[in-house]
């Protein structure tokens, strides 16, 4: 039996591909796979927990924003070298997902996603934040939508949608916030594609884009007596400037194909379904959240994450794990049968997803991503409840592969 994503990722199968292959991956008899990009596959959802969580010595997450094709193919790449020279070196300070210096990390972590951080919603705030991001879908639907036309591209909406509330959530002004999708696309591209040539180069040179934006943002900052943004908030924190620097591209690239992809994939599900019965259920706001949840279980934008191995390991499940990169699969996680017993069920039992990672490394955009999700669904239900899916023009096979970010391309019929 061949190896369910030996060939294909799931950014090139369908949802309906995607649930027949994740049941597949559960039946494997071995708790790893040796995959040909040379990061050993961990799927099950222990092994997935405690990898994500990085707690014990052995399991490092210092590598985690390293591109795939590695940093000696960038700087072979004529094109390339030059945006790296120019905008990457040094190399950036680690920040976020990347960051080993404890002390530093939570100091970061809690000024981003603490009780009072920036990208923390609470319970009070909530109808506010719903009102903006209701605001943002508008917005992003005048411009995507042709009036005279029945049609919508919601792969295009939605990633329109996504940029504005990233841009918007670190505080770029609003004549930036139309780039923070291509920006987002370079360093999402590096992390899981293998890219070469003219690609390359460009997402590198986006990747520059970035950070150069992001370091001016910082230095900006640094005579304002307010939190005013991300950058202030960095700044009144005293995050050390090149951690703060690191800390707003990371914000940056992190959220817009996590949201986008999450919103492609779950609407591509609740579409194909012949009773519509979770597109119905998005008319009433608790269950819309509901739904929302259970669509960034089974179809998030980002379906894994990276780990290193540090000498050989034994996990807690028993599963030995040989020094070297692991592709971390929560996607995959979140339907094992050993923690989800029926995992395609919106109300079936089970443990906590881990789609936005776990313990110390929960994803800090986490409150504001299941947010966005759950207002896009719920206000395209609005705009076309009776809103079907146009024929695929190209099978999902012609999308990348991409071993970490996964999306769909979506058009419907609004009326």
């Amino acid at each position: 039996m061949k190896f369910p994503f030996e060939e294909l990722t799931p950014n090139q199968l369908s949802f309906a591909e995607r649930d027949e292959r994740y049941r597949q991956l559960h039946d494997w008899p071995e708790p790893s796979y040796r995959h040909h990009s040379g990061l050993r596959m961990v799927w099950r959802y222990d092994d997935v927990r405690e990898l994500m969580e990085a707690a014990r010595p052995g399991i490092s997450n210092a590598k985690s924003l390293e591109p795939l094709v590695g940093f000696g193919r960038i700087a072979a790449n004529p094109r390339a070298v030059g945006h790296l020279c120019r905008h990457l070196v040094p190399l950036p300070a680690k920040a976020t997902a990347d960051l080993t210096d404890g002390v530093l990390h939570k100091r970061v972590w809690d000024t981003l996603a603490g009780p009072a951080g920036h990208f923390t919603v609470p319970t009070a705030q909530r109808p506010h934040k719903i009102e903006e991001l209701t605001e943002h879908f508008h917005h992003a639907l005048r411009t995507e939508r042709d009036a005279s036309d029945h049609t919508l591209d919601v792969t295009s909406l939605s990633i329109d949608y996504a940029a504005r509330i990233v841009g918007a959530a670190v505080g770029l002004p609003p004549a930036d916030w139309r780039h923070v999708a291509t920006w987002s696309g370079a360093q999402s591209g590096l992390l899981g594609r293998r890219m070469r040539g003219r690609e390359l180069a460009e997402a590198v040179a986006g990747l520059g884009r970035l950070f150069t934006v992001s370091a001016a943002a910082i230095a900006s900052s640094g005579g304002r007596d307010r939190m005013d943004g991300l950058p202030g908030r960095l700044h009144a924190a005293r995050i050390p400037r090149r951690v703060a620097v690191s800390a707003m591209a990371n914000s940056l690239a992190a959220g817009v194909h996590t949201i986008s992809g999450s919103i492609q994939q779950g609407l591509q599900r609740l579409l194909s379904n012949p009773d519509r019965q979770w597109w119905h259920l998005l008319a009433d706001q608790a269950s819309a959240t509901h739904v929302a949840a259970k669509v960034l279980q089974l179809d998030p934008g980002l379906v894994a994450w990276k780990r290193h191995v540090v000498g050989s390991l034994t996990l807690r499940s028993g599963t030995v794990l040989a020094p070297g990169p692991v592709l971390v699969m929560f996607a995959a996680a979140n339907r094992d049968p050993r923690a989800f017993p029926n995992p395609l069920d919106l109300h079936g039992p089970g443990k906590l997803p881990l789609t936005f990672g776990f313990g110390k490394h929960v994803c800090p955009g986490k409150q504001l991503a299941q947010l966005a999700v759950e207002v896009f669904l719920r206000e395209l239900r609005v705009l076309a409840p009776a809103a079907r899916l146009v024929p695929a023009q190209q099978p999902s096979r012609a999308r990348p592969s991409d071993l970490l970010f996964s999306g769909a391309d979506l058009i419907i019929v609004t009326g």
